[in-house]
């Protein structure tokens, strides 16, 4: 298994949500609609379910790697969104600062959702 490639791949998902999320953060993260959120949320769980098997299946990885290579898919996120939350109103200037617990607990159900990927039946299953 290539972990810088799932590595970079867990960077680059991160920087393009961020950026997403700067950019559009006001139109898609509508903490106070519940039916939103709740959509979101569970849009969240099947996306990150689905690329993170795609991934692992695309590399071929039996289920051990898959363990290792969903870690290494969400550690770099989890690390740079604890300074992103913690600067929430810095880093998304477009989002009332009131939606930073929401979105603190979006972040934590999509890298949730990776590590538990790799708990799923794939291929060698």
């Amino acid at each position: 298994m290539n972990r810088k490639l799932f590595l970079g791949i867990g960077f680059v998902i991160w920087l393009l949500a961020t950026i997403v999320f700067r950019a559009f953060g006001h139109n898609l993260f509508l903490y106070e609609e519940s039916v939103i959120l709740l959509t979101l949320w569970l849009l969240t769980v099947l996306a990150m379910l689905a690329l993170a098997q795609g991934l692992f299946r695309w590399r071929g990885l039996a289920r051990p790697q898959r363990f290792e290579a969903a870690v290494l898919l969400v550690v770099s996120g989890m690390l740079l969104d604890a300074f992103v939350t913690e600067s929430f109103a810095q880093v998304f200037p477009n989002m009332p600062p009131e939606a930073a617990g929401s979105f603190g607990a979006w972040l934590l159900l999509a890298y949730a959702s990776v590590l538990l990927a790799a708990f799923l039946p794939g291929a060698d299953s």
